[in-house]
């Protein structure tokens, strides 16, 4: 039986925000009310967990990597920000509004902030800035709304993550997302096609490939909740190079449960990535793997004899993978269907597009509109059909777009905030616990990857931007309950 004394304020209000939504959602569709009725089903369990901004906490993580929204405007054309409300909105709002609440009107802490907060406002200031010159103001408008809701994400979760329960919970839930993510692509692989859930954006261009110097081989790429092969494999470009942080820690640490769990969503997750055939996610992940091994091995916690035994088995792995899925060795060697020549043409389009406007950019969002007024002279070798698609997209090079868009200003301060993050864990000395090291070193990694990623794909505002915010969150809390532990170790050995 439950019992209502232990229920707390935070239940009550939950309740009524939530029934306020079901209300509000009734004329949805029947995808979003399922969804509706899972997320009432999490909530609820919060009345026996006695505390709902865990379970809410859980849910947002949960359901962040998840490709599910809901448009609520719609402006321009396919790449021209909207504004959409994501699945993970349903668990992040009334969290937000619980974290706020208890923070000014019960407790009356300050919010957390520190000094790696710096580079991520400017950068929002500067994208709001952007959008008094902006060639499309109006996306630019909402595509700022959307960058300021990340930066509220990143500083909620610096604040609210603040005990080892915490990062458990995130870890949990990032390892249910996998597993959904990886029973749709099997689901995918089984019956050869996407599978259409409702509210999710997919799209199936590059996904079905045909190799012709090769008799016709035909390769499906499987998306799981992501929407595109390529943003599957940007998730696990994220998440893989934690696994592998968390198995070279090894089972003293973590246990043995959680170490062969680990061990089989990474084992998992490689398997996955390789049928993506996302060559952008292959170079990324190995990129992360080798910003982990060598400052892993620089700050003691992955010997020499690890990284020769992991050599190995990736060498082993590849000549396996090969011999098992030849489809990977064509993906590299073969015609990429005019992929590699498409981004090629949009570099040229968004160098024309930096050369006329170096400085400030064209402004957030701008960046479509200006491509059909800065047509480059590279494009006079393309036939007219090519030439009209490449203009509805934009440029597959995030450092490119970003610089478009919001010129060297934009990009030395988009610049600045990753290397604030990739460089903060080797660059630090107050490590006191092994795993807390492994696991900032995996997320780091992880950071790490999406740098090289950028090389290779184009990032708008997709849950990929959310997925990244919530990791600079992360990193900083873990540097955060690091430092906290640190203290209390200088405090008891001042007592004794």
């Amino acid at each position: 039986m439950v019992k209502f004394e232990h229920l707390t304020i935070w239940h009550y209000l939950s309740v009524l925000f939530f029934s306020l939504l079901v209300v509000m959602a009734s004329d949805l569709s029947f995808t979003w009310l399922v969804l509706l009725l899972m997320s009432l089903f999490l909530v609820s369990s919060s009345f026996w967990a006695k505390d709902i901004k865990l379970v809410l906490f859980f849910g947002f993580v949960f359901a962040s990597s998840i490709n599910i929204t809901k448009a609520l405007i719609v402006e321009g054309g396919i790449y021209t920000p909207g504004l959409s409300i994501s699945l993970f909105d349903i668990f992040l709002m009334p969290l937000l509004f619980l974290w706020i609440l208890e923070k000014k009107l019960f407790s009356g802490e300050k919010i957390y902030w520190s000094k790696l907060h710096f580079f991520p406002l400017l950068f929002l200031l500067w994208l709001w800035i952007s959008v008094s010159y902006s060639e499309d103001k109006f996306a630019g408008f909402l595509m700022c709304i959307s960058y300021t809701k990340f930066f509220i994400i990143y500083v909620f979760i610096c604040d609210y993550v603040s005990s080892p329960k915490h990062l458990r919970i995130m870890l949990y839930a990032v390892a249910l997302a996998l597993l959904a993510h990886f029973s749709l692509a099997f689901l995918e692989i089984i019956f050869s096609g996407q599978i259409s859930v409702q509210g999710t954006k997919t799209t199936t261009t590059g996904v079905n490939l045909v190799f012709e110097n090769a008799g016709g081989v035909h390769a499906f790429r499987p998306s799981g909740f992501a929407g595109h092969p390529n943003a599957f494999a940007d998730l696990l470009v994220f998440v893989l190079p934690v696994c592998l942080a968390l198995l070279i820690t090894g089972q003293k640490y973590i246990g043995r449960a959680v170490w062969l769990a680990t061990a089989a969503l990474f084992v998992a997750g490689g398997v996955f990535l390789l049928l993506t055939l996302s060559r952008a996610g292959w170079i990324s992940f190995a990129a992360a793997c080798v910003y982990l091994l060598y400052f892993g091995n620089k700050k003691g916690i992955v010997p020499r004899r690890y990284i020769n035994r992991l050599i190995l088995v990736s060498v082993v792995s590849g000549v396996l993978a090969v011999l098992i899925y030849p489809t990977v060795y064509l993906r590299i060697t073969e015609s990429d269907q005019r992929s590699s020549e498409s981004r090629i043409a949009m570099m040229h389009q968004s160098a024309l597009i930096i050369q006329r406007n170096p400085v400030m950019g064209v402004g957030i969002a701008g960046y479509n509109r200006a491509a059909r007024a800065n047509i480059p002279e590279y494009f006079s070798n393309l036939n007219q059909w090519f030439q009209a698609e490449l203009l509805k997209g934009i440029v597959h090079n995030k450092y490119l777009l970003v610089m478009s868009e919001t010129g060297t200003i934009g990009l030395v301060l988009f610049l600045l905030t990753l290397w604030r993050f990739v460089s903060l864990v080797p660059k630090s000395d107050f490590w006191t616990e092994p795993v807390y090291l492994a696991l900032a070193l995996g997320i780091s990694a992880g950071i790490f990857g999406q740098t090289v990623f950028y090389l290779f794909d184009h990032f708008y505002s997709d849950p990929r931007i959310t997925m990244m915010y919530i990791y600079f969150g992360i990193l900083t809390a873990i540097v955060k309950l690091q430092s906290m532990h640190k203290r209390s170790l200088k405090e008891a050995s001042v007592c004794d």
